[in-house]
């Protein structure tokens, strides 16, 4: 096979690291971890990181939680965390990342700040900690900088990295109960219309451009949004300000977390659900272009836990069309397998092939307790690895913002989740026996259009909203571009047989 001159590659053949997870609720119920420290059972955890090691794994990811980190405030736990640091560091070879979930606050802060709770958009109240809240958020920060100085402090060369978490499920993207989009309390839309009066001062503007009559700035609410509510794509103005507002804030919370962690001293990085699906509006997934981005963001962590939103085993190969996503913003990338829907090592060993074909630096674990054991068959499937070489790269871009014209599963159609559905069928698609094929996936116009040089052939997804002049003028170049190469168009699946194909939405 002759190997084209110019080919950018995106596969690697072997990881760098790899890391397995042991979170909070784990070491509480196998290490009686939340116990006196003559109860814990320390020579447990230490063999358990012994087994991870002898397997290949690297990094051990442990995960703290703000509800026990600090019972009173500005007490620090910094000697349950030093045990946790302790058992890795000074036992074995392994070095440490660590989660800190801020999610769940200390009952200390309520008493301080019964209002920071957040609502969703039927007005329940949860008992999260709402992003909105300036000082409920300040005393999480305070808290994550005190957490990243021990450890940057006291296990330098041992504790590399923290991830800030605000989601239920230690991923960056907004929390969810009830599949109701969040947050609407009163701090929410006080930092949503500060949003839209720093792009107009003029209510009646807001209300031509989204067929309302607010008399005033306190009348100006988002619309209410349920996943599943609305059937097809949305194309309203006043739903996309709401998105691109939760888009904006989101990820700037997300990165001022970790800008404090790195003012201590240590890398930052963040977990990301598989995306490309209907429920990337509720979720916040749009947010990724802003974090990946971010100066403060050090690496990526892209997980699947190979289960579609049908309940079935998800194609392998649909990983490489996800991952390969993270690969333009030039960080490195890690591929997390979670076991806890299937644990298959063939399935394992399937997905760590094609994340590294996909371009992941890194690969790991997670959910493994009880499920797969530190054995022969684990470090088999680890090891799992591209052995040719590329001959062609295909350059595929798949808007991640249109993703968001769906509110959530489409449960009229005859697929409730047509944009998984395509985008595996795509990744089918793409997908050689040989492995001869690269797959380099952009989810912004821009970064698209600056690799088109290196492709050689394309696979373009129209679009279905553009953000403005500047991004319409790109997508006219990319189009033109496109002439210059093999290329095939597909379209989203939208349901709509009557209206827009594509809206280019003005900014304000």
């Amino acid at each position: 096979m002759n190997y084209m001159k110019g080919v950018k590659s995106v596969r690697k053949f072997k990881p760098n690291d790899t890391f397995g997870t042991i979170f909070h609720l784990e070491l509480m119920m196998f290490y009686k971890a939340l116990e006196a420290p003559d109860v814990r059972q320390t020579a447990k955890l230490v063999d358990t990181l012994k087994q991870m090691q002898a397997t290949g794994i690297k990094t051990v990811v442990y995960s703290i939680s703000w509800q026990w980190a600090e019972p009173e405030q500005g007490k620090v736990r910094t000697e349950y965390i030093s045990w946790l640091l302790d058992a890795a560091c000074k036992n074995t070879g392994l070095q440490v990342d660590l989660i800190v979930d801020l999610l769940n606050p200390p009952d200390w802060m309520w008493r301080l700040y019964p209002d920071a709770r957040p609502f969703d958009s039927d007005g329940r109240n949860y008992t999260r900690l709402s992003w909105f809240h300036p000082l409920g958020n300040k005393a999480a920060l305070t808290l994550l900088g005190a957490v990243a100085t021990h450890l940057a402090t006291n296990y330098p060369g041992c504790a590399k990295a923290i991830q800030p978490v605000y989601n239920n499920e230690y991923e960056a993207k907004y929390t969810q109960e009830y599949d109701s989009f969040q947050d609407y309390g009163p701090y929410a839309l006080g930092e949503y219309r500060r949003w839209l009066q720093a792009k107009t001062k003029d209510v009646h503007v807001i209300n031509l451009r989204w067929g309302k009559s607010f008399k005033t700035w306190d009348d100006v609410r988002p619309p209410r949004l349920h996943s599943g509510d609305f059937q097809g794509v949305d194309f309203s103005a006043e739903y996309w300000d709401f998105v691109r507002f939760r888009e904006e804030f989101g990820a700037a919370h997300y990165n001022r977390a970790c800008a404090t962690v790195h003012a201590a001293g240590l890398m930052c990085f963040h977990h990301f659900p598989e995306f490309f699906t209907v429920i990337d509006a509720m979720y916040g997934a749009t947010m990724f272009r802003l974090i990946a981005s971010s100066p403060f963001t050090d690496f990526v962590i892209m997980d699947s836990n190979f289960m579609t939103p049908y309940g079935t085993v998800m194609n392998p190969h649909k990983l490489r069309v996800y991952i390969s996503a993270a690969h333009a913003y030039g960080k490195p990338v890690y591929f997390e397998a979670a076991v806890e829907r299937f644990k298959d090592y063939a399935l394992l060993e399937a997905g760590f092939y094609n994340s590294l074909l996909a371009g992941a630096d890194n690969i790991g674990i997670t959910n493994w307790h009880t499920r797969v054991d530190m054995n022969a068959s684990l470090a088999k499937a680890m090891t799992a690895a591209p052995t040719c070489g590329s001959c062609e790269l295909v350059g595929v871009f798949l808007h991640l913002q249109s993703c968001a014209a769906y509110h959530g599963l489409q449960w009229q159609w005859a697929r409730k989740d047509p944009l998984h559905d395509m985008v595996e069928e795509l990744a089918e698609k793409l997908h050689d026996g040989d492995c001869g094929t690269d797959i380099a996936v952009y989810i912004e116009l821009d970064k698209f259009l600056a690799d088109m040089g290196s492709f050689s052939r394309a696979v373009f997804v129209e679009p279905l909203v553009l953000w403005g002049t500047a991004e319409m003028d790109t997508y006219i170049k990319v189009k033109s571009a496109l002439e210059q190469l093999p290329h095939t168009i597909m379209h989203m699946p939208t349901n709509v047989t009557s209206g827009p194909q594509l809206m280019v939405l003005a900014d304000l």
